[in-house]
């Protein structure tokens, strides 16, 4: 047991569970009352109090307003905080997801207990993703336009009175067909895409923790939640009228959050394997013409989803010249 950790933590008990780290011990007194005045110039940046400038409520005013057991309560989110990261790097444990951490005992003058629970990174093998990458582009079509189809757009753009821009002497019929040729390719690259991760799903073994299948089920839920938003629905309404909960529809794509926890996880390790991610300035790009469209995005937040995105996007490239 290290120096920090017998003076901050006691009776520290790590019990690992079907791929969940359960956590529990002791916060010390001693780490408490240290981490007290942090507690109270958190407080004091977050207040506002009729007499006194934000940040500068002397500590007993501040208590007497707020109340002790909400001081501890910053206290004990602060050190724990702190305390996380030294017991997982001490314990060399690897989280792949945020944990839960609940305080299970709280009061003044005793030391702090609490229970961790997070997700550790799953040991698995990759398949041969290379010859898997290989097979699923035998399938790739002949792709040609029928002049059919340039005619049922032709009919289209005339019912509906659009006008299409034209380059100087560029026909509408070439102009119809090479669109149609692009989304032909682009829909081809997609299916196969999709043909690799499936397959590549279908012949890994991993046990993925609970945790990675709810956070999942969370992004696909808001996601879903923002496209009904979007269409002008109110969620509580719409759940009414399909006659079901969200816990239902949570049921329901349960197996499908599983296999794309699955397909996150491979694709990590394909990454890794095979040193692949995307370069600062590829980051930077794509981050600044994001944020011009999404102003309000935390730019941490999405500088993380872009470089995740652009590693998939590498590892799909790499994939596909198999």
């Amino acid at each position: 047991m290290s120096k920090h950790e017998h003076k901050h933590t006691n009776n520290l008990k790590i019990e690992k569970i079907d791929g969940e780290a359960h956590i529990t011990g002791e916060i010390t007194l001693e780490a408490l009352e240290e981490a007290r005045g942090e507690a109270i110039k958190s407080l004091n940046a977050r207040l506002d109090m009729p007499g006194f400038r934000k940040g500068n409520i002397p500590e007993n005013v501040l208590v007497k307003n707020v109340g002790e057991m909400r001081v501890l309560e910053e206290v004990a989110e602060i050190v724990l905080a702190h305390e996380y990261v030294h017991i997982t790097s001490e314990n060399k444990l690897s989280p792949i997801a945020r944990p839960q951490i609940a305080i299970t005992k709280l009061a003044p003058g005793i030391p702090l207990e609490f229970k961790i629970t997070v997700a550790l990174e799953p040991e698995f093998t990759l398949p041969d993703y290379k010859k898997i990458a290989k097979d699923s582009k035998k399938e790739d079509e002949d792709l040609k336009v029928d002049e059919k189809e340039v005619d049922a757009v032709l009919a289209e753009i005339e019912k509906r009175g659009w006008k299409p821009e034209l380059k100087e002497g560029e026909d509408l019929r070439t102009k119809a067909k090479e669109n149609l040729l692009e989304e032909k390719k682009f829909r081809a690259k997609e299916k196969v895409r999709l043909t690799i991760v499936e397959e590549l799903v279908k012949a890994t073994e991993i046990k993925i923790p609970k945790v990675l299948v709810e956070n999942e089920l969370d992004r696909m839920i808001a996601q879903f939640k923002d496209d009904v938003v979007k269409h002008s629905m109110v969620w509580t309404e719409y759940l009414k009228s399909i006659k079901k909960t969200e816990d239902d529809i949570r049921v329901e794509w349960e197996e499908k959050a599983l296999k794309r926890a699955k397909a996150e996880l491979i694709m990590q390790k394909i990454a890794q394997t095979e040193k692949l991610e995307p370069t600062k300035e590829e980051v930077e790009h794509e981050t600044t013409h994001l944020l011009t469209h999404y102003k309000d995005a935390d730019p941490l937040r999405l500088r993380i989803y872009v470089f995740e995105q652009l590693k998939n996007q590498k590892v799909f490239e790499f994939l596909e010249t198999m």
